[in-house]
């Protein structure tokens, strides 16, 4: 055991590092300010300013080095609200709606918004391994108010499969499409505004900036708002629509009537393809056309998503992160519930080396690299970033390569009580060892390097 609080936090087995680190903290002391969020804020100083050994198997005895401060401009916290207007729905699998609830418990619990889930193979399962009932346990034990129930409808509407035989299970994209039909059911009048389509990996870094921009449309009108794919291509194949990993918004009168012709729309269905689905219905049954919701991001991109967080954007919707890329999404976003709300991925640039991603990471540049960069402009560091991703982010710029750039990514983030109640909110950026061959003096082959950033509440 250690003598030292700090770096039990370290020694988790979760964060998966190696015996020995080099080690760097640097607490920081939020200064509230009002000011519109900019691309890149300027810090004079280096973020990291001294590094120390720490070996985790015995660190009996070791002292934890002082945590020098550093002043950040940045908002308050997000205010914690009710949103009993919002109504979310979700088709998937029993094993991936219970592997989504940690990330579900991030932005519903405890915020009086609904959740409805069909559980698509829920007739499949025996015994307590598909109990909807205990899956509903589950998440209302994380205070996320959802209901789950089995698929309204067994076998596929008016398609058929490649040897003709129409008998056979609908899809989930079905399901997806019903749901409207599942949700204007029980949206409550004169309290449900929107009614919401996601996917069981759609994420809202917080409901709070998400429901700002929806109250600056109409939701007494019939009114449809969603985001297309980043990648033009998929729109070129699939068509001009609300993609659901972005998150998908109908007002309830919009909803009713998909609702009242959804056996219809899906009788004359000539895709399988659940947005599609619900493109189809709503340009046939009425006059409603889509209205882009900036902000809203499917993500159809694979790799690495640095680029992305990196870029200065504030997202109200991120997608495919635990499938076409890997992020820790809760951790991210952590930052924007418990200390400063907007702030989430803005950019400090520290001195002429290094720039601090909040909730995503700490990049340092090889000398001479970061002042010759167009940080108005996305890096392209996912596979395939062609012009495709123009239409959304603009023109990206290229990745910068490995031996100039040293990327410390965000694993965790906790909310933490010390003595006399003082609370301090801890990230912990890690680079992984052999990730980058630049400054092998300051990454010795086989050893991880941690920057902890605390800030003081």
């Amino acid at each position: 055991m250690c003598n030292v609080p700090e770096i039990e936090f370290l020694r988790r087995s979760q964060l998966g590092l190696t015996s020995s680190i080099v080690y760097s903290r640097r607490c920081i002391k939020p200064v509230r300010s009002k000011a519109g969020r900019s691309s890149v804020i300027d810090v004079p100083g280096p973020l990291i300013t001294t590094k120390t050994n720490v070996n985790l198997t015995n660190c009996h005895g070791f002292k934890i080095p002082p945590c020098e401060t550093v002043s950040l401009p940045v908002p308050s916290a997000y205010p914690r609200k009710q949103y009993p207007h919002l109504l979310f729905g979700v088709a998937s699998s029993y094993e991936r709606l219970n592997a989504s609830l940690p990330e579900f418990t991030h932005w519903l619990s405890s915020t009086g918004a609904q959740l409805l889930g069909i559980v698509a193979d829920a007739n499949e399962g025996a015994g307590n391994r598909y109990n909807l009932t205990a899956l509903e346990a589950e998440y209302r034990d994380r205070g996320i108010l959802a209901t789950f129930i089995p698929p309204t409808i067994k076998k596929r509407i008016n398609r058929v499969d490649q040897d003709g035989d129409s008998d056979v299970d609908a899809p989930v994209e079905q399901h997806h499409f019903l749901l409207v039909r599942e949700l204007s059911a029980i949206a409550r009048p004169g309290v449900t505004r929107w009614i919401s389509i996601i996917d069981d990996d759609t994420f809202f870094p917080s409901l709070y900036p998400l429901d700002q921009a929806l109250a600056r449309h109409d939701h007494t009108r019939p009114t449809w708002l969603g985001a297309l794919s980043d990648d033009f291509n998929s729109v070129r194949f699939w068509g001009y629509m609300a993609y659901g990993g972005a998150g998908v918004f109908l007002s309830t009168p919009l909803a009713s009537v998909v609702a009242d012709r959804s056996d219809q729309c899906l009788r004359e269905a000539t895709t399988d393809q659940g947005d599609g689905l619900l493109r189809d219905c709503i340009y046939t049954h009425t006059r409603t056309t889509l209205t882009i919701l900036p902000g809203l991001y499917q993500h159809d991109f694979r790799g690495d998503p640095s680029g992305f967080f990196e870029s200065g954007l504030l997202p109200l919707s991120l997608h495919h992160w635990k499938s076409w890329y890997k992020a820790p999404v809760a951790a991210i976003a952590r930052i924007a519930t418990h200390v400063c709300g907007a702030c989430l991925m803005q950019r400090f640039r520290f001195g002429n080396d290094t720039i601090l991603s909040n909730g995503y990471s700490v990049a340092t540049y090889a000398d001479g690299v970061l002042p010759g960069l167009d940080l108005e402009r996305v890096e392209g560091t996912w596979e395939r970033a062609t012009s495709d991703y123009d239409p959304t982010y603009g023109q990206v710029r290229p990745k910068v390569d490995a031996e100039s750039k040293k990327s410390y990514v965000l694993r965790d983030a906790i909310l933490e009580t010390r003595a006399k109640g003082r609370k301090v909110f801890r990230q912990l950026y890690v680079y992984r060892a052999g990730e980058n061959t630049w400054e092998q003096e300051w990454s010795p082959t086989g050893v991880d390097e941690v920057v902890e950033l605390v800030w003081e509440l």
